[in-house]
């Protein structure tokens, strides 16, 4: 009798622990599969987030958490950049003619603090689950567009941005593939197996991407993304040299040819009945055609309408290029500058940079990119160390999780140029996500 209760008691011990490991572990658990609700829309991508936040207070251990948070990296340069906004705020006030706006255009610059959260949770082999969730992710989205391609996709709720172009939306499944497919790459570069699959799902992902996509963008930044990993891949030697100086030839011969051509007879991708291929050449003609036209002091159509919100925009920095206008500023100035023109009803300078100095000043700039700065100086130093995890159960290869920062880091450096990326939540908890694959409990000794 006393014999049969040992294996009881055992039983019920070892399911206590198993309850708490499986508790304990649930932030990983979550956080690995948050990467496949980017590519749906942004009510999945909050539900998943709001069901992490209760995963991590189910999950105790909050000391250790806090001690994960304090010793992050990016922990002083995001307190840094709220601090600056604060202050901006308190110093400016609300604006009379913006009151509604200012709140959401507050919360805005608090993107960051977002990431947070992410970063209290242990390292393992969730990140690299993570990974290959969102390369499935990518896949699925690539077949998606190729669906809707042949028409087969229904233009619901939860596929709608694959029919329809919705703007930030549509460009951040764009840049989604990008940073997807220049992921593939470098995990092609490091494991070999199912060689001929992952250069399968890199190719799809690719062209999908730049045929099927609708965004420059991410175009841009998927070239950008294979030239650094080509750069890394050959080291300090003179071809490190030659690679770029071959593309800029290639790059000036295509900027020449396309000027040479005479202008299309419309601009607007809408009304055009053409394949992929052509689509993408008439957007790359159009692109530069209106590039020259605006340097000319010529009128410009839609596609170019971002120079002519670039140019005002620098009028309006240069009234208040310290401190900027206050936040919430942007939008009724740029009216005012604008009125008449067919820019006047932008809600944004689609550019983090112009955005920054408008609102926030040069301080607020300075705050961004010294974020930026820590993440790329954080991926240098994870380059170059084996492992800089809490344990040695928990070590992976921090190294192998270098290149992706690094990537991420270029995508919101590039993607800041031409679109207002923080501005809107779409992408900027998408790229919350993503930086905690990385991020999670690294330390910054």
């Amino acid at each position: 009798m006393d014999y049969a209760r040992v294996p009881s008691t055992d039983a019920a011990v070892l399911s206590g622990d198993v309850a708490q490991g499986w508790r304990q572990t649930l932030p990983q658990q979550i956080l690995s599969v948050l990467p496949l609700t980017l590519f749906f829309p942004v009510g999945v991508m909050y539900f998943g987030v709001l069901l992490f936040y209760v995963g991590l207070l189910a999950s105790g251990g909050f000391t250790r958490k806090i001690q994960r948070l304090r010793q992050s990296p990016v922990l002083l340069p995001i307190f840094a950049l709220s601090l600056v906004s604060v202050v901006i705020a308190a110093s400016h006030g609300m604006p009379d003619d913006n009151v509604r706006e200012f709140w959401p255009g507050f919360w805005h610059y608090q993107t960051y603090l977002f990431l947070l959260p992410f970063i209290t949770v242990a390292p393992g082999i969730w990140q690299r689950r993570a990974m290959y969730v969102f390369f499935a992710g990518a896949v699925l989205a690539a077949s998606l567009f190729v669906a809707n391609a042949f028409h087969l996709l229904p233009a619901n709720t939860l596929f709608r941005s694959y029919v329809v172009y919705e703007g930030n939306k549509s460009i951040l499944l764009g840049i989604l593939l990008a940073v997807a497919a220049a992921w593939m790459l470098h995990e092609l570069r490091l494991h070999r197996d199912h060689l001929l699959w992952r250069v399968l799902a890199i190719v799809y992902v690719a062209v999908t991407l730049i045929l099927l996509a609708k965004t420059r963008t991410a175009s841009l930044l998927f070239v950008l993304l294979c030239v650094i990993l080509i750069l890394r891949q050959m080291g300090w030697s003179w071809r490190t040299f030659a690679l770029p100086l071959v593309l800029l030839a290639a790059l000036f011969g295509g900027w020449k040819y396309a000027l040479s051509l005479p202008p299309p007879p419309t601009c607007e991708i809408r009304l055009v009945q053409a394949g992929p291929w052509e689509i993408f050449k008439l957007r790359s003609i159009c692109t530069i055609q209106q590039l020259r036209d605006f340097s000319q002091g010529r009128k410009v159509n839609e596609d170019g309408m971002r120079l002519e919100i670039y140019r005002i925009t620098a009028d309006i920095i240069a009234e208040a290029p310290v401190a900027g206008h206050g936040i919430a500023s942007w939008m009724p100035l740029y009216q005012k500058k604008a009125k008449g023109l067919s820019s006047a009803t932008m809600t944004t300078p689609h550019n983090d940079y112009l955005l920054y100095l408008t609102e926030l000043g040069v301080f607020g700039l300075l705050a961004l990119l010294a974020i930026w700065a820590t993440q790329l100086w954080t991926a240098r130093r994870m380059s170059l160390h084996e492992s800089q995890h809490e344990s040695q159960h928990e070590r992976g290869s921090v190294a192998e999780l270098a290149m992706p920062l690094l990537m991420l880091t270029v995508a919101m450096m590039l993607g800041g140029m031409f679109n207002a990326i923080l501005r809107d939540g779409v992408f900027g908890m998408a790229f919350m996500i993503l930086l905690a694959i990385p991020l999670a409990g690294l330390r910054s000794e």
